[in-house]
């Protein structure tokens, strides 16, 4: 820690071994985050009940943050704060992973607009497993601006983390069972869960709420409706909220992106209920593999042999119970936010071109795969500079193709275009109608055949910093690369 960091919030965390009561008969072993308020509101942790997740952290804008991480695991890790822009010592690259037993002191400000953000563990090589073991959590910052809107708050203010999980007979984490097949593909879940639940359902009143929704899966994507056919009416994104609620159909969420829902029940009869639920779609509007190299198994089975359902498969999320009647008056503003600097479109700013590729069966971000050290010349950027990356999902030489979403550490970007080649259709109610590309984004899904021009602001702190694909398996297989910020 540093003598001259004088922090408002200050959390003892720890990844520990640990069990839990996730199905009838045996407990479920589990790696989970624990967490402690050393200084500040007792409300900046708050627990998950009944779940393996991590506390959701909660800070204003403007805070000084410490945290003292400590790994009571049997490897090494080291944390994450995805979406979050923080100097290179507080970002959680692989090369500051501590051992078992030791500890690691986050400092930072938090900078980042009002949104849904999150952690994780980033070890090259484990993130995957560790995160499917259950190392993961919400992280929740607000502002002046977003308070001013008087948006559902407190016990109207809901998280959610999708994630798929296989269990074997005995009830424990089946990671990667599927073997090579789940790491070329991305492992698939047999078992839907919502904040560590199956079957998860929700109490509510007669009013407003605000559902701060993460995809936490290792690589499946959603396809998110609500049951009855109330529109989705999105307030928030990646990075905070939006200019104006959006409201379609169904929200295409891929994995590590999140949205914020608005769903008000104030006209919904007590003893009814709407489920979240994720709409099918065709496994090849996310995954194509012409030439049959990849085992021809589009959209992945993943886990054990035959269990998990494809990605593109109907599936029941969790269940919202109206169960009392209460007054509301909440208003829908017309008007959310302004995106702030560095939105407006640059001209004139360096343009450069990355490949998403499958070659000699490994998946690659412009032909290279991870360097832990290693920057090549066109992966330095100056800090605080904008620049364009026209990111292209090109495949393998014999017509492999799957849906990467592309996170980049350290930035919030604006996605200004998404192109496909003459010829490349898909149906008009597929995942791609269900994108929501508004607003500031850190993980774009680059669908096949896609290019999908980028706009970035880097940060203004130089170092290290990752940019990779959030299927865990594909990252932890090299899919990643650094980019060197430079003052």
């Amino acid at each position: 820690a540093s003598p001259a960091f004088a922090p408002d919030v200050e959390i003892a965390l720890v990844a520990a071994p640990d069990e839990v009561q996730l199905r009838p008969g045996a407990r479920t072993r589990v790696w989970r985050f624990t967490g402690s308020v050393i200084k500040g509101e007792a409300s900046s942790v708050q627990a998950v009940p009944n779940s393996y997740l991590g506390p959701t952290l909660r800070f204003m804008r403007g805070q000084k943050v410490r945290i003292r991480f400590r790994n009571n695991l049997t490897e090494p890790s080291i944390v994450h704060w995805h979406g979050l822009d923080v100097p290179e010592s507080a970002d959680g690259h692989p090369r500051f992973a501590v051992p078992p037993g030791a500890e690691y002191v986050y400092e930072f400000e938090v900078i980042n607009r009002a949104g849904t953000y999150w952690y994780h563990p980033h070890a090259h090589g484990s993130t995957g497993k560790q995160v499917y073991q259950g190392l993961a959590g919400m992280l929740i910052v607000t502002d002046d601006e977003e308070r001013a809107l008087a948006l559902p708050t407190d016990t109207e203010d809901l998280v959610c983390v999708l994630q798929d999980r296989t269990f074997d007979s005995g009830n424990q984490f089946a990671y990667l069972a599927g073997g090579m097949m789940d790491q070329m593909h991305g492992l698939l879940g047999a078992t839907m869960l919502v904040n560590g639940q199956e079957r998860a359902s929700f109490e509510l009143a007669t009013r407003a709420y605000r559902f701060r929704v993460l995809n936490g899966s290792s690589s499946r994507v959603y396809k998110l409706a609500w049951d009855d056919g109330t529109p989705m009416t999105v307030v928030g994104a990646d990075g905070g909220l939006l200019a104006r609620p959006l409201q379609q159909p169904f929200i295409t969420l891929a994995p590590s992106q999140r949205v914020d829902v608005i769903l008000d029940l104030s006209n919904h009869a007590v003893g009814t209920s709407v489920q979240l639920r994720s709409a099918p779609f065709a496994a090849s509007e996310v995954s194509i593999d012409e030439g049959g190299m990849m085992g021809g198994r589009m959209g992945g089975m993943g886990g054990m042999a035959g269990a998990a359902p494809p990605n593109g498969a109907s599936l029941l999320l969790m269940t919202v119970k109206v169960s009392r009647q209460e007054q509301s008056a909440f208003r829908l503003p017309a008007q959310l936010s302004s995106y702030g600097p560095g939105w407006a479109e640059q001209a004139g700013a360096p343009v450069r071109s990355i490949s998403l590729d499958f070659r000699a069966g490994q998946w690659l971000l412009g032909g290279r795969a991870f360097d832990m050290m290693g920057v090549a010349a066109d992966e330095m950027v100056r800090a605080d500079s904008t620049h364009i990356w026209e990111v292209k999902n090109a495949g393998g030489m014999m017509g492999q193709q799957m849906a990467h979403p592309l996170h980049v550490h350290g930035t919030q970007f604006r996605v200004l275009s998404r192109t496909r080649p003459t010829g490349a259709s898909t149906p008009l109610q597929s995942v791609r109608a269900g994108l929501v590309d508004d607003g500031w984004r850190d993980t774009v899904l680059v669908l096949p055949n896609d290019t999908v021009r980028l706009q970035l602001r880097f940060t203004k702190f130089p170092g290290l910093y990752l940019y990779h694909c959030h299927i865990l398996e594909h990252e932890d297989a090299g899919m990643m690369r650094n980019f060197k910020v430079i003052a």
